[in-house]
């Protein structure tokens, strides 16, 4: 089935709306716009008039690559709407389709998040030298506390209500397991034919740590651009996600994103790049140690998480390099991060931990 022109998702989108509220008055404020296309996703902003309140605020369609899993969509919205009952400021969704028959794809229909982002660190960048230096010192902290008091939230919520509500779909849980992580990265190296890289899944495979006897929720990307702030309060955590989502140690939101800014790099000019990779590196020690204040965690599970954050970040990489998923690259591009750089970054992080010595194809620009 064809992927729709812009034009013809705008008017299913809009018959979609007027056949499931019985309403043939509602028209857009807003049409849909392209704002952010991931591996598997598109996301666009709309806005709607003629319509109940609770629909009349700004909203996003997630629209996913055809391929997936119908199910997909139905997970995310459980989750994210089992979150937000549970206190945690997830987007609720108000829509989700698993079929292709309105919009020639699954997809979901969910509200946007009003705000800022927590922290990006090309903004810094982008101030007077003197001043990004003096955040240096004193705002790094910060954030850092912020994000592990949500971090710490998110893995004390519980998670009965999600495993029941899981249960109704049908869901394979142990898709979202350690070992069904490590599977599927496992599979993508081969069906990439990235030799080598193999030596080092086999050793994330022998190290893994055990089970935890509570699994908890992880984000999988907790990173400061994906929490959305209104003043001082947390408005949202957004970027939920099926790809990245775990159930299990909470050492894995910790260790992937510090391991996120030991290695990002990001576009800005040579004389900010010691600047930015000071600012990486203190909030790659700031936030675990934020984190094991508040509740306490196994820091050799955190080096492990860091180092299964490098095998995937490599991977994605190298499917981008070799031309299997350009996508990738286009995230990165929109995060303003140079993804060569991270990811000669993150293989040097894991062989120097490791003694792995595994390599990348050639990496081009």
């Amino acid at each position: 089935m064809m992927p729709l022109t812009l034009a013809e998702l705008e008017e299913r989108l809009l018959n979609y709306f007027k056949v499931k509220l019985s309403n043939q008055e509602i028209s857009y404020i807003q049409p849909p716009v392209l704002y952010k296309e991931g591996r598997n996703i598109r996301t666009y902003r709309f806005r709607l008039t003629g319509i109940p309140k609770e629909y009349s605020k700004s909203l996003v369609l997630r629209l996913y690559a055809e391929k997936e899993l119908p199910v997909r969509p139905q997970f995310e919205a459980i989750l994210q709407n089992t979150l937000n009952e549970a206190g945690i400021p997830a987007p609720p969704v108000r829509f989700s389709e698993g079929s292709s028959e309105h919009l020639n794809a699954p997809f979901l229909i969910m509200d946007e998040c009003p705000g800022e982002v927590l922290f990006d660190i090309n903004s810094i960048t982008e101030k007077p030298y003197m001043q990004a230096a003096r955040f240096l010192v004193s705002g790094v902290g910060s954030i850092a506390r912020q994000l592990a008091e949500v971090a710490v939230a998110l893995h004390n919520t519980g998670t009965d209500k999600l495993w029941e509500k899981l249960k109704s779909i049908d869901f394979p849980i142990e898709h979202l397991s350690l070992n069904g992580r490590l599977y599927q990265l496992y599979k993508r190296i081969q069906n990439a034919k990235l030799d080598g890289l193999e030596e080092g899944v086999v050793w994330l495979i022998s190290h893994g740590p055990p089970e935890p006897e509570r699994p908890v929720l992880c984000h999988g990307q907790l990173y400061p651009n994906n929490i959305i702030m209104q003043g001082d309060r947390v408005n949202c955590i957004i970027n939920w996600s099926m790809d990245s989502i775990l159930l299990g140690d909470p050492a894995y939101d910790v260790g992937k994103t510090s391991a996120a800014f030991k290695c990002f790099v990001p576009h800005v000019a040579q004389s900010l790049r010691r600047l930015s990779y000071k600012v990486g590196k203190r909030f790659a020690k700031q936030f675990p140690s934020s984190y094991l204040q508040k509740q306490p965690l196994n820091k050799s599970h955190i080096e492990y998480f860091e180092m299964l954050w490098c095998i995937d970040l490599a991977t994605s990489a190298a499917e981008s390099i070799i031309g299997q998923s350009h996508i990738y690259k286009k995230e990165f591009e929109e995060e303003r991060i140079d993804l060569y750089k991270s990811a000669v970054n993150a293989v040097e992080l894991f062989k120097n931990t490791t003694d792995v010595p595994i390599t990348l194809p050639l990496l081009r620009r």
